[in-house]
């Protein structure tokens, strides 16, 4: 039987099955090299290395120019706005003609505000509390309703000063219930209401700035509450820090004349001056919006168990 020839071994690689590191041959290139790997690439030839370095330097030039804008603005409304000229004090007055000529541009203009502070978050954590009989104080054009639970009201009745608003809330509330059957919507002053009848939940969302006297409206209010009934208050006013205050304080007269609201008034002085207990008071936006739960003085209510949804 003829001998077959003894196969060769390269000297790299009995060095390597000694222990020994391989040599690399001359003309032979790594399987795995990274710089031989394809470097994965994005739809717009970028590679996703370089995709990253970009966000990563985006993100920090973007944060400086934040960090940045916010101090000038602290700046110029600690040191300009707020401490120059005076003061001008927004007096009460009746503001149905004003609401009335605000009604089919209110919610374009209040939108806007709205939508930036986030506040349909805290109109659907007052609304949802509504519940068995349900008054609505400046109701306004209904921004609420779509946040009603609406299985959990037995009826529910719309009241503010001004026709127009009280007209949009119709047509809200109608297009959104069509088959409720226990709506009401009338045009007059929350301090008019007759108290032969009774309301479980009485609710207002940045109303008293709009009242002439908002004190004695909540004192008869609370007249209209069933014994264990709730008043629910989502407003605004005064802030809880000094340059915040100054500007509220500065541009009321301005902000009353256009809104009809003083937005300065402190919420939670005028709650206690009516005689009303508080249950639970959380402030937001500064200190700016305030939600209060209340009961008449008497009445014994249960432990609130629910928690605030709090943003800034």
């Amino acid at each position: 039987m003829p001998q077959l020839p003894k196969p060769k071994i390269r000297s790299a690689t009995v060095r390597s099955a000694l222990g020994r590191q391989p040599q690399a041959f001359p003309h032979a290139k790594p399987l795995n090299s990274p710089k031989s790997a394809p470097k994965e690439s994005t739809d717009g030839g970028i590679s996703r290395e370089e995709l990253k370095a970009r966000r990563r330097k985006f993100l920090m030039t973007a944060g400086a120019l934040y960090g940045t804008f916010l101090a000038g603005a602290y700046y110029w409304i600690s040191y300009g706005v707020a401490q120059g000229g005076p003061y001008e004090e927004a007096k009460p007055r009746d503001t149905a003609q004003t609401y009335d000529k605000l009604a089919k541009q209110y919610d374009r203009i209040i939108g806007r505000d709205e939508l930036f502070m986030g506040l349909s978050f805290w109109r659907k954590d007052v609304a949802k509390q509504a519940t068995g009989d349900v008054l609505e104080v400046s109701c306004g054009t209904g921004r609420n309703i779509a946040y009603l639970n609406i299985p959990a009201v037995k009826s529910i009745t719309y009241v503010d000063s001004s026709e127009q608003m009280i007209e949009q809330t119709r047509e809200k509330f109608t297009d959104r219930y069509a088959k409720y059957q226990h709506a009401q919507f009338l045009a007059k002053r929350a301090q008019d209401l007759p108290l032969d009848i009774k309301y479980d939940t009485i609710l207002q969302t940045f109303g008293l700035c709009s009242h002439e006297d908002p004190v004695y409206v909540l004192m008869h209010l609370q007249d209209l509450l069933k014994p264990g009934g709730k008043i629910i208050l989502l407003e605004h006013g005064r802030g809880t820090w000094d340059f915040v205050n100054r500007i509220l304080d500065k541009s009321a007269a301005s902000r009353a004349e256009v809104f009809g609201c003083r937005w300065n008034l402190d919420i939670g002085d005028i709650v206690r001056k009516s005689g009303l207990v508080i249950d639970k008071e959380s402030r937001s936006h500064f200190g700016t919006t305030w939600t209060i739960i209340a009961h008449r003085a008497g009445d014994v209510m249960p432990p609130e168990q629910k928690k605030r949804f709090l943003i800034w």
